[in-house]
């Protein structure tokens, strides 16, 4: 007997809402330690942008899932017979409007948070409200996304190939990089006025790529094997999606030692984007500094998620190919 769609989603919240919990509360702690354990009305975009991204970031590939869900026929999905797809819901299905909606709802959250008369109240209730806006956003957009499933696939491929579906979601990581590490311009450690070729400047450099790094990779575990299968069945990606194999020697060696390559390139890197910097005499903003410092991890970055991704989406067309037998022999009988 097949569950029930109320059923599973009591089944599935009780494992996605302590991860979102989990996510959102080390994105906004790294931010609130980097602006010296304190947030204030100045910082209520910046904030509200991270948990915007967080948003976006869960939602994007929500009707993938829901695709797949659907395709493969193990929930019974009987609670949406009769239920048309209203214009609210396709605008806010999308995932830019989304996390633009959830930007709004926790500034005007920061707000009402920073009137009550004790910070451990403030941060508190920042820290508690904000995943729970994350959540409802999801919760609505969820329940749209299935009803958006009905109405077919894509006409033409939306994503060509691997490297772009990659680059997207690079994007959305490394601005949530900046907006948390962007406080520590005013950390002693990490003032650009005393010179670039600073030793204690490099030094905290160095240690924040490597945070960075290790944040990223944890974030590079969730597997998309499900979520390609769920955009095949869309006719979003096809077969030629991820092709090609990038950089097959660096994969080739254990990750241990690519750690110890990337940590001797960092090593190199830091001090030449200083001594560059240094030599055409450019004021740049810190924002900036790390971007370029940054560069060896975040490529790094990429290359682990592509190998990751390319892994699930081989994966995702073993299934999809199995399913195309198991239906055929089904619809024999």
């Amino acid at each position: 007997m097949l569950p029930d769609y109320l059923t599973f989603l009591r089944f599935q919240d009780k494992r996605f809402l302590p991860f979102l919990y989990l996510i959102t509360l080390i994105l906004l702690g790294f931010y609130w330690k980097n602006n010296g354990y304190v947030i204030t009305r100045q910082d209520a975009w910046l904030v509200s942008g991270i948990v915007a991204l967080i948003a976006f970031d869960v939602i994007f590939d929500l009707k993938a899932f829901w695709s797949y869900k659907r395709g493969v026929g193990n929930i019974d999905f009987s609670f949406f017979d009769g239920r048309r797809l209203s214009r609210a819901e396709r605008l806010l299905s999308q995932p830019l409007a989304a996390g633009l909606l959830a930007c709004c709802a926790v500034w005007l959250m920061i707000q009402g948070c920073l009137a009550l008369p004790s910070a451990v109240y403030q941060l508190g209730c920042l820290f508690i409200f904000s995943p729970l806006v994350v959540y409802l956003m999801y919760g609505f957009v969820r329940h749209s996304c299935i009803k958006l499933v009905e109405t077919g696939g894509a006409e033409k491929v939306k994503y060509k190939n691997l490297y772009r579906y990659v680059l997207l979601q690079m994007l959305v990581t490394v601005t949530l990089n900046v907006l948390t590490v962007v406080p520590l311009r005013n950390n002693p450690d990490f003032r650009l006025s005393e010179g670039y070729l600073s030793p204690r400047l490099m030094v905290a450099t160095l240690v924040l790529c490597a945070i960075v790094l290790a944040l990223n990779l944890f974030m590079a575990r969730l597997s998309k094997c499900y979520v390609f299968l769920g955009r095949l069945f869309l006719k979003e990606i096809d077969f030629y999606f991820a092709s090609s194999f990038p950089c097959r020697s660096l994969h080739a060696i254990p990750f241990w030692l690519r750690m110890v390559v990337l940590l001797l390139a960092q090593l190199a890197w830091i001090p030449l984007v200083a001594l560059a910097l240094t030599l055409l005499g450019w004021d740049i903003w810190f924002a900036a500094w790390f971007l370029l410092c940054v560069v060896p991890s975040l490529s790094y970055c990429y290359l682990h998620l592509y190998w990751r991704w390319q892994n699930d989406f081989m994966m995702s067309c073993d299934m999809y190919f199995r399913y195309i037998e198991i239906k055929k022999l089904n619809d024999l009988w």
